[in-house]
């Protein structure tokens, strides 16, 4: 993997003033996958968005990590339910 597709987790930490013990919390419960390089902890910058979500609802709501597990769950759930509808709606339209 190149490392101009990685974010350094201590330079990442300093940016938005998280402790780097919360991204190896998130990473113990299977939220987020460290990349470790010549002993460098990295993220994948496809992961950026969904971690800026995470801290977002932990700062901001003051959820904790298992809440935010439930959260995230929930929020695909949403997001796959209206894939769904609208997928039904147009064949729907087909018949109208």
């Amino acid at each position: 993997m190149e490392t101009k597709q990685l974010i350094l987790i201590d330079q990442f930490c300093t940016h938005y003033n998280v402790e780097p013990a919360f991204l190896e919390s998130l990473q113990e419960s299977g939220l987020v996958e460290v990349i470790v390089l010549d002993e460098i902890k990295y993220l994948a910058h496809e992961q950026l968005r969904d971690v800026e979500k995470m801290i977002r609802l932990h700062d901001e709501l003051g959820i904790n990590i298992e809440g935010i597990d439930a959260v995230l769950s929930l929020l695909e759930r949403i997001d796959r339910m209206q894939q769904e509808l609208i997928a039904t709606q147009n064949r729907l339209r087909m018949f109208e």
